[in-house]
């Protein structure tokens, strides 16, 4: 059985359709202030999530709001763990955790980082990370004994490092990273669900081709913000 899991809580407390996605989804990943979200949204949401029994994780993302957490910052990591003590505080008895956004992304290939969000979170007790199955972040936290919670995603594309070896969610910024179309993002999901396997984008000479790459994912993620998100959800539902 897959779990649906959805960032959520980043455009206020009473978006509508956040308040509806919580009634299709199993994991329910609260934006905790880095990159939206605050402690009215949050509570909302926790609220919301212990009443519909959605396990809750704490989303946690580089400290820039005016950019929704999407670009890499070139920060020294005693100011990022400073941000993120701070984040996790809203929600320190949540012991799973999501990263959002450039954090995730960078934490999945960087050596460095990953080493050092491992550190920080066997400081503050977290027992569980949602990423990718290959990534080195993932690595690094099978070493110390955190779970991973290995994802995948509903409406983003993917391609492949021939150098890391590694499935990679495709740029934001090509034309192609996201799907649009709910019903290539279920099948794109049924998929990763059914075969463990998932279509990879590589740009070779200058043309797309489209290969396919086996992954493995215990949990399927939509982002709330997208177009589609409330249909894929409830599509995922019934699979």
């Amino acid at each position: 059985m897959i779990t649906v899991n959805c960032d959520i809580g980043e455009r206020g407390a009473t978006h509508p359709v956040d308040i509806e996605l919580m009634s299709y989804i199993g994991m329910a990943n609260i934006a905790c202030g880095g990159h939206a979200g605050d402690e009215e949204s949050i509570k909302a949401f926790r609220d919301l999530a212990k009443r519909l029994g959605v396990k809750v994780a704490a989303h946690l993302s580089y400290p820039d709001k005016e950019n929704f957490g999407r670009f890499s910052m070139d920060i020294p990591f005693s100011k990022l763990s400073q941000s993120l003590d701070s984040q996790y505080s809203l929600m320190s008895d949540v012991k799973i955790v999501k990263f959002h956004g450039a954090l995730y992304n960078d934490a999945n290939v960087d050596y460095s980082l990953a080493t050092n969000l491992i550190l920080w979170m066997k400081m503050n007790g977290i027992e569980e990370i949602v990423t990718p199955f290959d990534s080195i972040l993932a690595d690094e936290a099978r070493k110390v004994d955190i779970q991973v919670f290995p994802e995948a995603f509903a409406e983003r594309r993917y391609t492949y490092d021939t150098k890391l070896r590694q499935l990679l969610l495709v740029n934001r910024k090509k034309d192609y990273a996201s799907i649009h179309d709910c019903d290539e993002a279920v099948e794109h999901a049924r998929k990763i669900i059914t075969e463990k396997k998932v279509f990879a984008f590589n740009d070779k000479d200058g043309e797309l081709v489209k290969e396919e790459y086996p992954i493995e994912a215990q949990t399927i993620c939509i982002h709330s913000d997208s177009a589609i998100a409330l249909e894929l959800a409830q599509k995922l539902a019934k699979i």
